[in-house]
């Protein structure tokens, strides 16, 4: 009977001896990836999602926790943050920049800045540009409904030129165009 139990507690053991090994080898086999090991984003992107992101981000490529892995290397790029069930992952699409459509005119002898913004409806920045060629603010408008119409009067001297900036909204970038000049 002890013959047994010595037998039983030898095989447990180097079973439990066996099993350790097993996990040890298991750990010692993963490998830490930094972003510098992906040549584009897509594919860190892609392991990303394969080991467990956006839940579990054991290799820290998402420095923000946006869902995006290495956001900083060069596209192709992916903005997949996972998803099942043979739909596919959702993207972000880019960001454009607004469509611009005004000009400086002049209409029954005053100047206006005339035309549309289609992409936005609120108010947005008219600069003026001043000595040294850079721009400075001049007054605010808005564009209206219907198409985001613009008319606004302006003034200035001979050769004053404008320049509107529209602010970023969720579909589109700032957007800073020069409209033309007084003549």
């Amino acid at each position: 009977m002890r013959y047994v139990v010595r037998l039983i507690a030898l095989v447990l053991t180097a079973g439990g001896f066996t099993a350790v090994s097993l996990v040890t080898a298991g750990t010692v086999q993963a490998k830490d990836m930094d972003c510098g090991n992906f040549a584009t984003q897509a594919a860190a992107q892609n392991y990303f999602l394969n080991h467990g992101g956006p839940n579990s981000d054991p290799d820290y490529l998402d420095a923000d926790g946006d869902g995006i892995a290495c956001e900083s290397n060069p596209c192709p790029c992916s903005y997949s943050t996972g998803g099942g069930g043979g739909g596919g992952g959702t993207s972000t699409p880019a960001k454009k920049f607004h469509t611009i459509k005004l000009r400086v005119a002049k209409v029954s002898g005053n100047f206006k800045i005339l035309g549309k913004v289609p992409t936005y409806r609120g108010k947005f920045q008219i600069q003026r540009r001043v000595p040294g060629g850079k721009f400075k603010f001049y007054t605010r408008t808005k564009s209206v409904n219907p198409g985001g119409k613009v008319k606004i009067q302006v003034k200035g001297s001979r050769n004053t030129c404008f320049r509107v900036s529209v602010p970023a909204t969720n579909k589109y970038k700032l957007t800073t165009k020069e409209v033309g000049c007084i003549r």
